[in-house]
């Protein structure tokens, strides 16, 4: 795991998204492949003991705004950060811990993605995140989420 780049992403969930803190979401693990974060079941429970669907759309939601503010931390840029889009699919329960999974979309998406933040001051791009319905990487994907999120210069 790259722990300089990702203890960055810790200290901005605890600094400034204190839902993080009450879901108990935690980065499992950053490659710059792939960002990976997990939640414990408790905390996020609904009344059929499964994951509840609000903390699973955070979850993806913030796997894939994790990996697009690891790229612009690796990429040394100031900016502010948002989402501005996101679907999501049910497709199973989730029964044990959430890990939310967002994967790199190509290089050269993300050079684009960069390289027009550096020309215009400004970048969208499109991420995608899975969750398992286990929490093992290699279950059954229970959520599937498509997210759109903007950088801006500061």
């Amino acid at each position: 795991m790259n722990t300089d780049i990702s203890q960055k992403l810790k200290d901005f969930f605890v600094e400034h998204l204190p839902i993080t803190q009450f879901m108990g979401l935690e980065v499992e693990s950053y490659d710059g492949e792939q960002l990976v974060l997990t939640a414990p079941l408790g905390p996020n429970i609904n009344d059929k003991q499964t994951a509840f669907g609000g903390s699973l759309y955070n979850a993806a939601v913030m796997a894939c705004w994790g990996f697009a503010y690891l790229k612009t931390q690796e990429k040394g840029l100031v900016c502010n950060q948002v989402v501005t889009g996101g679907d999501v699919k049910y497709i199973a329960p989730v029964t044990g811990k959430i890990r939310a999974v967002c994967k790199n979309p190509g290089d050269d998406i993300i050079a684009s993605f960069l390289d027009h933040f550096d020309r215009k001051g400004r970048a969208k791009i499109s991420l995608e995140a899975e969750i398992t319905t286990d929490g093992e990487a290699d279950s059954k994907v229970a959520v599937s989420f498509s997210g759109q999120y903007a950088i801006l210069a500061d």
